[in-house]
């Protein structure tokens, strides 16, 4: 059964802390959120990660950021969802976007509501002037239809891109937020919106 071994006093100050972290902002804490709280170096705290999750009341997902999950954390009721991250998407030239899942991100239920949504890690930089940057996670409502001017995960043939998406006489255009790069012109070929962007999530290991 988890949670069954007794902690010391510091393990337990630090689990609640990160309940804590967790009910007030809708996301884990990282390795160095942790230590700036106890005053701790990065590797003293995760020493204290290894021994929390061997004793059965942490868990550490795939992902280096913010994949901390607290077992038996009754959620139900809380502010706070898991939305499943399924792989990257391109801000610049398309690339291959959908894979196995790597993980989860704890976001607010207010932003997903009752929605189908994922999210993806963001690769490039043609999103920065809307505020995506290389490395932010995307949430992503998933829907095939779309309004001029929304910004979309969108297919084009097999592969995948993250523009801002515009109807044309012609067909569709996919429009990146940075000068120095060109839109995507699609008149031809198998074209689909995957979804909406709904927001962003920043994190810093």
């Amino acid at each position: 059964m988890p949670g069954t071994e007794r902690l010391s006093r510091r393990q337990r100050e630090t689990l609640e802390w990160v309940k804590d972290f967790i009910q007030k902002h809708g996301m884990s804490p990282t390795v160095r959120e942790i230590g700036d709280a106890f005053g701790t170096k990065s590797s003293s705290v995760f020493d204290m990660i290894v021994v929390l999750e061997r004793k059965g009341y942490l868990r550490r997902g795939d992902r280096k950021a913010r994949s901390l999950t607290v077992e038996g954390m009754d959620r139900s009721g809380s502010d706070v969802v898991d939305v499943p991250i399924i792989g990257r998407i391109t801000a610049g030239r398309p690339l291959e976007a959908f894979g196995d899942g790597r993980g989860t991100i704890a976001v607010s239920r207010d932003l997903v509501r009752n929605y189908d949504v994922f999210a993806l890690k963001v690769v490039g930089e043609s999103m920065v002037d809307a505020g995506i940057l290389d490395g932010d996670y995307v949430l992503v409502r998933k829907q095939e239809t779309a309004e001029d001017g929304d910004i979309v995960v969108a297919l084009i043939g097999d592969e995948a891109t993250l523009k801002r998406f515009y109807r044309t006489e012609n067909g569709f255009v996919l429009i990146p937020a940075n000068r120095e790069m060109k839109p995507i012109v699609v008149q031809s070929g198998e074209f689909r919106i995957q979804g909406k962007v709904l927001g962003v999530q920043r994190f810093f290991d």
